[in-house]
């Protein structure tokens, strides 16, 4: 993973000169696919090395994908609950709130009851995104009929807001992506008919290429 003080293209650098302790926000879709391959596979090196660092984390409070998956993670590996900040809205913090301060991580309710708000708070609580966009292939892959070509995710819309792009702006899913440090060649199809084996043996090879 680059450095996330190095600049990449469209990226601001107005704050560089203020020293702020490193913190990532993760996010990703709410749909992670079969035994969370896709946050296996992506996010785990990156979110290890963000550990490794002594980094802080905020996530979502979305009970599914990567939200989910980065919490049980982190929480799992373990990070102490106290570097672990989750945000949410007025009424999100009255269906989860009880459930995340059982678990003693950071609430954090902000004022208006719109995710794009909540995750704008999150861009500006953090210092750098770990965070991927599925491709149209991988989309149509992944949700057949239902993909919607030029749809911009919340997940984009973090990468955008980070550095000040407009949603009008055309950019691909593998430019956001190579922007971040994957290969635009690097795609994990799982084949037809793939049950719980064949999905953990794709994980695993994947894995095995990043040591």
């Amino acid at each position: 993973m680059a450095s996330e003080t190095n600049l990449t293209v469209g990226s601001t650098a107005g704050n560089d000169h203020v020293t702020r302790p490193e913190i990532a926000f993760i996010s990703g879709p709410i749909n992670s696919g079969p035994n969370g391959v896709y946050f296996h596979t992506y996010y785990v090196p990156r979110i290890q090395q963000a550990i490794e660092k002594g980094h802080k984390f905020v996530i979502g409070p979305i009970p599914s994908g990567i939200d989910a998956n980065a919490l049980d993670y982190l929480l799992a590996y373990p990070v102490a609950p106290e570097h672990i900040t989750i945000f949410v809205t007025p009424a999100e913090e009255a269906t989860f709130g009880p459930r995340f301060r059982a678990m003693s991580v950071n609430l954090q309710v902000v004022e208006s009851q719109m995710t794009q708000e909540r995750d704008a708070a999150m861009t500006q609580a953090s210092t750098y995104d770990i965070l991927r966009v599925r491709t149209m292939e991988e989309a149509r892959e992944f949700y057949g009929g239902m993909a919607r070509p030029g749809y911009v995710t919340n997940t984009e819309r973090n990468w955008r807001r980070r550095r000040g792009m407009t949603e009008d702006l055309l950019i691909t899913a593998e430019e956001i992506n190579c922007s971040m440090g994957y290969p635009a060649s690097e795609v994990l199809p799982l084949p037809e008919g793939s049950g719980k084996n064949g999905v953990l043996d794709q994980l695993k090879q994947a894995l095995k290429r990043r040591r």
